[in-house]
């Protein structure tokens, strides 16, 4: 969940406000909870930015890591099966020269959009970097992580997104690691890093930025 942003200021008007009520001042007791439901919508606004993205509707890279420690304490407390998919957008560079960086925005909404439909509720997706993306998988089995990388890769490589005229085509390399117990975040990302770089130099040619 994100982190909750702590306003001391909603306890102190919650306290008015009930004084004031019980004092028979309606008027400025009204006043007082309008003030407080709006602090409070704030609050809420706030802590939604501090965990989203800016661009797509995908949680942000912070978000993200605090996520991926608390999945890693979780696999050594107490066990279970998790996986980490790390994404890379193939060619962004060449479509922001070719057709703009409007263009590159709209194929990175695109992609997370679809990488949406392939999460389930218990599992977290993020944008951790300009081209780049990251899924947290949650009960799933080792032998299932390589074949999962390959389906996400497999659908994001099917679609056609139209833009200005243009139909822009996006590609993704996808690695993966096992969330096991003991483990690093910093050396889980490391090793799904790899994979996913294996997994770019494995197309052909071997070209894609």
């Amino acid at each position: 969940m994100p982190r909750v942003v702590q306003i001391s200021g909603i306890a102190q008007l919650d306290e008015k406000a009930r004084n004031l009520t019980a004092t028979g001042d309606s008027r400025s007791a009204t006043d007082l909870a309008r003030e407080n439901a709006a602090l409070k919508a704030r609050v809420a606004e706030l802590e939604r930015l501090v965990a989203c993205d800016t661009l797509t509707p995908l949680f942000n890279r912070r978000h993200f890591m605090e996520e991926l420690d608390r999945w890693c304490w979780r696999a050594h407390r107490y066990g279970g099966h998790y996986g980490l998919l790390y994404i890379d957008v193939d060619n962004l560079k060449s479509v922001n020269d070719r057709h703009g960086h409007l263009a590159g925005d709209v194929l990175l909404t695109s992609i997370a959009k679809a990488l949406l439909g392939t999460v389930r509720r218990s599992d977290l997706i993020a944008r951790i970097g300009g081209d780049e993306f990251a899924i947290l998988l949650d009960n799933i089995q080792e032998n299932e992580l390589a074949r999962k990388a390959d389906r996400v890769a497999a659908m994001v490589g099917k679609l056609k997104i139209p833009h200005d005229g243009a139909q822009l085509a996006p590609s993704i390399s996808a690695g993966y690691a096992v969330i096991e117990p003991g483990v690093k975040p910093s050396e889980l990302l490391l090793r799904a890093d790899r994979s996913m770089y294996a997994a770019k130099q494995a197309k052909e040619g071997g070209r894609a930025d």
